[in-house]
């Protein structure tokens, strides 16, 4: 290949590069950080003192962001609003017990902060971007 061919070659992909916009003006190069799905797990081993006060789930949203809460695969609530808040004390059973909280935000970087708290538990989880968001916590009950 001669220097003449490589001029003109970098001088066509130059032209369609720059008529991108002119010829598909709906072409969205994305972020993937706004596309990409989010899914966190944690466990937690309660013990007797755990159980003796409530066990609070929060978890503050975005406006866009619908889902709903599951306990040991059962509908327990649905998910409106920015702000949620239920009592875990009296749903869960001895044994191993799987918390899921699923949904999808369709805010551009938002976050979604599920909280568990207890008289000798805090745990905090948080994700952002957008798209499917699920938050698992596998919760062991003496």
């Amino acid at each position: 290949m001669n220097i003449k061919q490589i001029v003109n070659m970098t001088f066509c992909a130059a032209i369609l590069t720059l008529s991108m916009p002119v010829f598909m003006p709906n072409l969205v190069f994305a972020n993937s950080h706004y596309l990409k799905d989010s899914k966190q797990e944690m466990t937690i081993n309660l013990n007797e003192d755990d159980l003796k006060e409530n066990l609070l789930l929060k978890i503050n949203t975005a406006n866009n962001f619908s889902g709903n809460i599951k306990l040991n695969g059962k509908n327990i609530k649905k998910l409106e609003g920015n702000s949620t808040e239920i009592s875990l004390l009296k749903l869960l059973k001895k044994g191993k017990n799987i918390l899921e909280i699923n949904g999808i935000d369709k805010s551009i970087e938002s976050t979604v902060r599920v909280e568990l708290i207890g008289a000798n538990t805090q745990i905090s989880q948080e994700s952002g971007g957008s798209g499917d968001i699920q938050h698992i916590l596998v919760i062991y009950v003496p």
